[in-house]
């Protein structure tokens, strides 16, 4: 037997990007809300149908449907919030079907109470009591039934490899064993175990991919998910190496909980093939909270354009007629997930510039930037066409600043955390820059704001960040020195 011990694996989630299965597990998630929301309304046509159609128990009233199904659609928020609440859209595969029908026994029910203290307050006088008992009823089995289609559904997906998290085991031992076992004897799991690295300890039923040495290229070569260490010799220092392998290549990892003090981030349980472990939990910007900052993302750059289109105009006519060259400058940036994309900004230096001098990093005092574009620069105004690159979603309103991709190789081997950066869109602005580093500042420092600024995203940092970035772009514009300075 394994001891408890090699059962709990500590899961750290360095990868909240783009992966396929990340993407499935995003989308079964959110596609549960249209689901429920049309089991509530099917659930309220149903018991108006049984209670006062088919007549079984005979209900005085002329009531219409459209007055009861009112009632439904304006409770739908609270209904969902108190499903949201419950955890019922939270991104986890491991949720029982007896875990979330009570889930759904208790949601349902509070929702109806909600309606029925309405209707008390109110004084409403209610043509059929029967009716919420019905709709009550209906509802939790509706919303249950429509979480089994979808469950299903899922799991039909994964027989053809779709949405099946890859995984890669360190470690030829008995937990390895343990794991793939129960990868295949259960494909609802949505587990593949698609290699071992350990080359000292070589068995039939295992597929060796290599040694721990060549981690980087395995990963690159089989694109896993998870990287799972069941290996519990392995030296401190090498693990460390393994850790930030799969962050640089946003491959989720697991390990044994004795090298625990190597994270700081907190810890959930959970559990994996029935074997209990912990999780250290990802950004807030992992699921939900990736969905939401795109939302907002698209309605402030929506109003931004709008609002900004005026000084857009002016300032490509300035542009235009102040030097030779396009008016619009596109450069290769790198954003979420290592991914390139292409940059735009009002040109503010003299028609290529950078390539004559071949120097690709600005100064305070540039001879290569052109009088219009010390205004524009100063002003911010040449980052106005950076929000077309929010609406495609290339980039978000706030976020670590992109850099070039040579200089992403060349800070990410100075700095090991520097790819941290990259696990969230880049921004228009960010954390650094309204605490003063933009511009020719610590690279170093920058890392740590940007940093701070992932672990501890939530809505109202962004509107926080916006606010401060109006203050400093309005000081700056009227020759002020901005001073706002937060110790993260």
């Amino acid at each position: 037997m394994l001891s408890r011990l090699e059962f709990a694996i500590l899961l750290w989630n360095s990868n909240n990007k783009c992966l396929l299965m990340k993407r499935s597990e995003l989308f079964f998630s959110f596609l549960l809300l249209p689901v429920d929301a049309t089991a509530i309304i099917i659930a309220f046509l149903t018991a108006y149908t049984v209670r006062v159609r088919l007549d079984l128990i005979p209900a005085n009233t002329d009531v219409q449907l459209a007055e009861y199904l009112k009632y439904g659609i304006y409770l739908m928020p609270a209904w969902l919030i108190f499903f949201a609440f419950a955890g019922l859209y939270s991104i986890d595969r491991q949720k029982s079907y007896p875990n979330k029908l009570y889930k759904i026994f208790i949601s349902s029910s509070s929702a109806i109470l909600l309606l029925i203290v309405f209707i008390f307050l109110n004084k409403i006088s209610f043509f059929s009591r029967l009716i919420l008992i019905y709709t009550w009823v209906l509802s939790i089995s509706f919303v249950f039934l429509g979480r089994v289609i979808v469950e299903e559904i899922r799991k039909y997906l994964f027989r053809y490899n779709i949405g099946v998290i890859r995984v890669i085991c360190i470690g030829a031992n008995d937990i390895t064993k343990k794991i793939i076992s129960m990868s295949n004897r259960d494909l609802a799991m949505g587990v593949k175990v698609i290699g071992v690295l350990n080359g000292d300890y070589k068995e039939s039923s295992f597929k060796i991919l290599g040694r721990v040495s060549e981690l980087q290229a395995i990963i690159k070569k089989y694109h896993p998910d998870e990287v799972i260490l069941t290996d519990m010799s392995l030296p401190e220092v090498q693990i460390n190496d393994i850790i930030l392998a799969c962050s640089d290549n946003n491959v989720t990892f697991k390990f044994i909980p004795n090298i625990l003090f190597l994270m700081t981030s907190h810890v959930n349980t959970r559990h994996f093939a029935g074997l209990p472990m912990m999780e250290v939990r990802g950004t807030p910007l992992d699921g939900w909270g990736r969905i939401a900052k795109r939302i907002i993302d698209i309605l402030f750059a929506s109003v931004a354009l709008i609002i900004s289109s005026p000084f857009s105009i002016l300032a490509m006519l300035a542009v235009k007629f102040s030097s030779p060259g396009p008016v619009i400058y596109a450069h290769d940036r790198i954003g979420r997930d290592g991914k390139k994309f292409r940059l735009y900004k009002f040109r503010s230096m003299y028609d290529k510039a950078e390539e004559k001098e071949k120097r690709y990093w600005t100064e305070a005092k540039d001879s290569r930037i052109t009088p219009v574009g010390h205004f524009i620069r100063k002003t911010n105004i040449d980052e106005l066409p950076q929000l077309i690159n929010v609406l495609k979603g290339d980039m978000s309103m706030v976020g670590p600043r992109p850099e070039q991709p040579a200089f992403v190789d060349k800070f990410q081997k100075e700095i090991p955390e520097y790819f941290k950066r990259h696990r969230v869109k880049s921004g228009l602005t960010g954390w650094a820059q309204v605490n003063g580093l933009k511009g020719d500042t610590s690279i170093r420092e920058r890392v740590r704001y940007d940093i701070f600024y992932i672990e501890n995203w939530n809505i109202w940092f962004d509107v926080k960040i916006l606010i401060l970035t109006i203050i400093l772009i309005i000081k700056e514009f009227f020759g002020g020195k901005y001073e706002y300075r937060h110790n993260s």
